[in-house]
């Protein structure tokens, strides 16, 4: 199955917790798991968590003009993206999931 998660919230916010876990549950069924990371969800990017993720094989996109405003430095295992590039990925996907 083709997951997205679209990540909107803070990482000191229960959705983090319960974004990480729906990850690890969907790369262990081997899913095709993209997350993206728009608003003040760009600051999870700074979790050591996603490096994790990344590795297990989950694709994270950030917005760029997101990460612009708050002036936030992006992890290289992240790729830049923008609303477009969502539009894409919603459009790819079987099943997407939005935390706000």
């Amino acid at each position: 199955m083709k997951l997205l998660i679209i990540m909107a919230n803070n990482p000191y916010s229960s959705d983090f917790n319960t974004m990480v876990k729906l990850a690890e549950s969907s790369l262990k069924r081997k899913d095709k798991l993209s997350i993206f990371f728009m608003g003040n969800g760009v600051y999870c990017l700074t979790h050591e968590k996603l490096k994790e993720l990344s590795e297990k094989g989950a694709k994270l996109y950030y917005c760029a003009h997101n990460v612009e405003q708050r002036k936030i430095t992006p992890p290289t295992f992240a790729e830049s993206s923008s609303m477009y590039g969502l539009s894409k990925l919603i459009a790819d996907s079987e099943k997407v999931i939005h935390l706000v």
